[in-house]
């Protein structure tokens, strides 16, 4: 009998419409990451701004049962760095399934910048899309694509 292998994917429901979302974007990454002239990364920026991407994280619960969350860092160059990925194939060289103590949270790229206030940040690393971001850069496109931001969706009453 064979083994079916559980993946990240089939923790979490929405990730197949994330995979297939980004599955474009990731193309058009690779593309940019091999064009010397960086032309094709300015015209996929303001995408990757409005796209969704994954962030990881685990919540704490502090006092008066308010939640934080902890985000996943990781260490390159003996700084720390926040990575962000495009998929959760991407998502995986860090987190394993069978190891997952993590939250995976679906968020605005410009949301994300915003929230991560000023630390650098990766694009799925370890990967051939991979993609630093500076904490200036991030604070420019964050200001240039605020405006294109697609509105929270409404929280439902109970």
């Amino acid at each position: 009998m064979a083994e079916e292998k559980n993946t990240m994917a089939d923790d979490y429901e929405w990730t197949e419409d994330l995979k297939n979302l980004n599955k474009e974007l990731e193309e058009r990454i690779l593309a940019a990451n091999e064009d010397q002239t960086k032309v094709k990364w300015n015209k996929l920026l303001p995408d990757l701004m409005t796209a969704e991407v994954l962030i990881v994280g685990q919540f704490n619960q502090g006092i008066q049962t308010d939640k934080t969350l902890n985000i996943l860092m990781i260490q390159k160059d003996g700084h720390a760095i926040v990575p962000f990925f495009t998929s959760p194939e991407r998502m995986s060289v860090l987190v394993k399934p069978d190891n997952n103590n993590f939250e995976v949270m679906k968020v605005n790229t410009v949301r994300f910048f915003q929230s991560i206030k000023g630390r650098p940040c990766v694009l799925d690393p370890m990967s051939p899309y991979a993609r630093v971001f500076n904490p200036f850069e991030m604070k420019v496109l964050a200001a240039e694509n605020e405006d294109k931001v697609p509105p929270l969706p409404a929280e439902k009453a109970v």
